[in-house]
């Protein structure tokens, strides 16, 4: 596994992670600063994006992340995904782009729903 993808399967961990133990998970994949956006939210930091990750697991008790496939070049990658709901079926597939900081770290997310 590659340390992108190691980054990117880190960060799509914190979608489900414990509470307590989300903003330090989500830290250690991401700048502070970090701006993220999809469809339905537009963040612009570690303490928003959060506060939007618990929402999400609110939303959808159970549900995960898995990172399917990971492209990388320069200081950026995309990532495709598939959200998993509790029994492990697909929910839904998407794409995320991101930028990346100097050391490596999240910068600029953008998530990508696909179309069922």
């Amino acid at each position: 596994m590659s340390d992108t993808q190691r980054l990117w399967t880190d960060y799509a961990a914190c979608w489900s992670a414990d509470p307590a133990d989300r903003t330090a998970a989500l830290g250690a994949v991401a700048v502070d600063e970090v701006a993220y956006r999809d469809p339905g939210t537009e963040v612009g930091n570690l303490t928003e994006l959060a506060a939007y990750m618990a929402g999400f697991a609110g939303a959808f008790p159970g549900h995960r992340f898995r990172i399917d496939e990971v492209l990388e070049h320069h200081d950026r990658s995309l990532a495709r995904w598939t959200q998993l709901d509790a029994q492990g079926r697909t929910a839904s597939t998407g794409i995320s782009s991101a930028r990346h900081d100097e050391d490596g770290r999240l910068a600029d997310i953008t998530g990508f729903f696909l179309p069922a």
